[in-house]
């Protein structure tokens, strides 16, 4: 794969990022769960996710009381994500490049 391929499949999802939101399935519970119990996962935990896409990891860790901090490539992506966890002022999107 080339250097112009890899840069356009990077930012496929985020050309219509409502619909990706809408579509992509919901990770399990059982995944949060087992998070919770292999690390120290909760009110004083801070996390910092790469291409949190619309947030479906980054809600349930907010939800669990984690400080996160997510980055994402995509500005239609990270829109949404912002959208996702209004409720939830321990979460932030950063629209970058991870590289960045």
């Amino acid at each position: 794969m080339n250097g112009v391929e890899r840069k356009r499949l990077r930012v496929t999802f985020n050309e219509d990022a409502e619909r990706y939101d809408r579509s992509r399935p919901a990770y399990p519970v059982e995944m949060f769960n087992d998070l919770v119990a292999l690390a120290p996962l909760g009110s004083n935990a801070r996390v910092l996710e790469i291409g949190c896409g619309t947030g479906q990891a980054t809600l349930p860790l907010a939800r669990l009381g984690c400080t996160v901090t997510a980055v994402e490539l995509g500005a239609n992506l990270a829109d949404v994500a912002r959208r996702n966890l209004t409720d939830f002022d321990t979460a932030r999107v950063i629209h970058a490049a991870f590289e960045d």
